[in-house]
């Protein structure tokens, strides 16, 4: 897959972020200090965009103090665009117990668990994970992997409404507002189906945690309609974010991180709206695939990341929640009250339930056929 967009394309033009000098030391200083340089050893990493800062290691603060830290050289690629042709591309390969040239791969949680349940993922050695302990609460106990014995969150976010005020002419406060005729042409949905379908879910009234596939096929049911009339330009991944920069989209379906960081670089304009009667969460989660050549470097940078004093400055520069207890404290002022990286207490914040295979393949391809254009 080719990266249409990447963090270290919009900090180039923005030159707006990074990590001083001084908290680089301190994130080296908390993880134990210089590892050695000319160390064979190596790393292979299939991330989504805008996750770490940069989106490159030989840039990124982060990634740089994990090589310095521990010597491992790191092959680092932010070209995770969606679940689904991520699945596709590798599953053949990974079903074979074939490496696929990645060592750590980010799905959603979804996703984990089905690649969990068809032994496509290897079991964490947790005794290379101490700082595992730091895992919050909430998600230290899924029900698809109790334990998290093959997985490790990544990062939370939200899906919510991206749009330009000075285009729609008023804020944007619900999923009915993506089928407004005024933003005909110019709207993109989501191709991740939980999230753009669960955002018409709530908005008829129905908690994703507990909705009937009936509930899901009503909500693809009008998508589907305001297809037929034109309404959307696209059906994406990651890559709206390319086209939010370049004006082509008036308003999308949109993750929460980043949408704060096109504020913050190309596109202050841009607004991210929650809608009133709640949004869609998700957590993308590390895993470690079947063959993979350096199992034992992954749970290492796994443990680097779980450190509170690695995590804070990393999450209040992607903009996202951290699975780590002990990160905001790390973090400025201004970030422990952002609400991208601290959603306010009482935020209507949902997931989908765990959907059987049958349920799964039929509202996948219910879904497929709604959004072809």
């Amino acid at each position: 897959m080719t990266p249409r967009i990447s963090r270290r394309e919009l900090i180039m033009r923005a030159g707006a972020l990074g990590i001083s000098v001084p908290a680089l030391g301190a994130i080296l200083a908390a993880c134990g200090g210089g590892g050695g340089g000319g160390s064979s050893r190596s790393l292979s990493v299939l991330n989504w965009p805008l996750y770490v800062e940069d989106d490159d290691p030989d840039t990124s603060p982060t990634l740089k103090a994990f090589t310095k830290a521990t010597g491992i050289a790191m092959d680092y690629r932010a070209e995770f665009d969606d679940n689904g042709s991520v699945y596709l591309k590798y599953q053949p390969d990974l079903a074979k117990g074939r490496g696929i040239g990645f060592d750590i791969v980010t799905p959603t949680s979804w996703m984990a668990a089905r690649m969990i349940r068809e032994e496509l993922v290897q079991p964490l050695d947790l005794s290379r994970i101490p700082n595992a302990k730091n895992i919050r609460a909430d998600l230290a106990n899924p029900e698809w992997d109790p334990g998290r014995k093959y997985s490790m969150p990544y990062a939370q976010g939200q899906v919510g409404l991206a749009y330009f005020p000075d285009k729609t002419g008023r804020p944007l406060t619900s999923a009915a507002d993506l089928l407004d005729p005024a933003f005909k042409n110019r709207v993109t949905l989501l191709s991740e189906w939980r999230d753009t379908v669960g955002l018409f879910v709530i908005d008829a009234g129905v908690d994703p945690a507990v909705a009937t596939v009936d509930d899901v096929k009503a909500g693809i049911a009008k998508i589907r309609e305001a297809r037929d009339a034109g309404q959307f330009r696209k059906i994406v991944g990651n890559s709206y974010v390319n086209d939010l920069i370049t004006g082509e989209v008036w308003v999308a379906v949109g993750w929460s991180g980043d949408v704060a960081s096109l504020k913050a670089a190309d596109t202050p304009d841009i607004e991210f709206a929650l809608p009133e009667r709640g949004a869609m969460s998700f957590v993308d989660t590390m895993v470690i695939p079947v063959g993979a050549a350096n199992k034992a470097e992954a749970e290492e940078f796994i443990n680097f990341l779980y450190d509170p004093a690695v995590s804070g400055p990393l999450f209040e520069k992607i903009t996202y929640v951290s699975p780590v207890n002990g990160a905001t404290a790390a973090m400025s002022p201004e970030a422990q009250a952002n609400p991208f990286i601290n959603p306010p207490a009482g935020s209507k914040l949902y997931e989908f339930r765990a959907f059987t295979p049958t349920e799964e393949e039929e509202l996948e391809g219910l879904f497929a056929e709604a959004t072809q254009l």
